[in-house]
């Protein structure tokens, strides 16, 4: 299969074309319901212990990533956690972003999700729920600080609406995108600024109801690349081209020409939430992606 590439020299931008927001303070504003998971995923449900704190502690029996993709869907709005108790936990930077929130919605979304990630690496890690700081590198990607490398965990985070999706994995760089599929008023205008010619060739080859879902999915894609190459949204996405000149496969393999990144990623599509689309990126090249993939759902 052809190999896409990605290099420098598209236009730049700091907010977010499809919400108008900055990256690091994202949220979607429409609300729907989650639905659990598509067919085939093999999703799974975490046991939980009632005893805080933390509290909805979730349980897994083998913690062990090895080279899996350990992948976590989360209802926001229907995850029972009390927001108070949830609140509490995070370290205070996080309680002072949650602030700025304007609509007690979305403070309680912000909040549930960055819960659930660090419910989850405290499981992961073994140490209970995970309080302290993470690293952020100057494009706003958060890692563990000053851990050893047999704990070392990669891990990313994305939410749109009510829909979180969390993923870990063990010795590599990792991205994840989840994105509501909605109207968009400028769809045209944004894929003309920032897809690849390619990419536009295809969309505008698509029914216009078929092309709506591709648009986002191509999107999703972007910015699970962008996440796990730590750059977000200031690598130009029009440079970043997410599909291959020849048959679609489930794995979408990308070279980049950037010489302070990894050369060589791969990409693949995750279904999740009945309409919503999901991509998760992870560097090297692997074939075998989709089998390195594991389900599971906090609710």
């Amino acid at each position: 299969m052809e190999t896409s590439h990605v290099t420098e020299g598209a236009e730049l931008y700091k907010e977010n074309p499809l919400t108008g927001e900055n990256r690091q303070n994202r949220v979607s504003h429409n609300s729907s319901l989650f639905v659990s998971a598509s067919q085939g995923s093999e999703l799974m449900n975490a046991s939980f212990n009632d005893i805080p704190p933390p509290v909805n502690d979730p349980r897994l029996e083998c913690r062990n990533l090895h080279n899996q993709v350990h992948i976590w869907a989360v209802d926001l709005d229907l995850w029972n956690v009390p927001q108070g108790e949830a609140l509490q936990m995070l370290p205070e930077y996080e309680k002072m972003k949650s602030e700025r929130f304007r609509h007690d919605l979305l403070k309680t979304r912000y909040i549930k999700g960055r819960y659930a990630l660090r419910l989850l690496l405290g499981m992961y890690l073994g140490t209970g729920f995970y309080h302290r700081e993470f690293h952020i590198n100057t494009y706003g990607k958060p890692s563990l600080k000053n851990t050893p490398d047999q704990e070392a965990i990669q891990f990313n985070l994305s939410h749109s609406d009510n829909a979180c999706v969390c993923v870990f994995r063990q010795h590599g760089d990792i991205g994840v995108d989840v994105e509501k599929i909605k109207d968009l008023p400028d769809m045209d205008g944004i894929v003309e600024r920032f897809f690849s010619p390619l990419e536009k060739e295809k969309l505008l080859a698509l029914t216009e109801s078929a092309r709506k879902k591709s648009f986002f999915q191509y999107w999703a894609r972007k910015e699970a690349l962008l996440k796990a190459m730590g750059r977000g949204l200031a690598f130009p996405l029009n440079k970043a081209q997410v599909i291959s000149s020849q048959e679609e496969t489930a794995e979408i393999f990308v070279r980049t020409a950037k010489p302070d990144t990894k050369s060589e990623w791969t990409l693949r599509d995750i279904s999740l939430f009945d309409g919503f689309v999901s991509a998760v990126a992870i560097d090297g090249h692997h074939a075998d992606c989709g089998a390195r993939l594991r389900y599971f759902q906090l609710k």
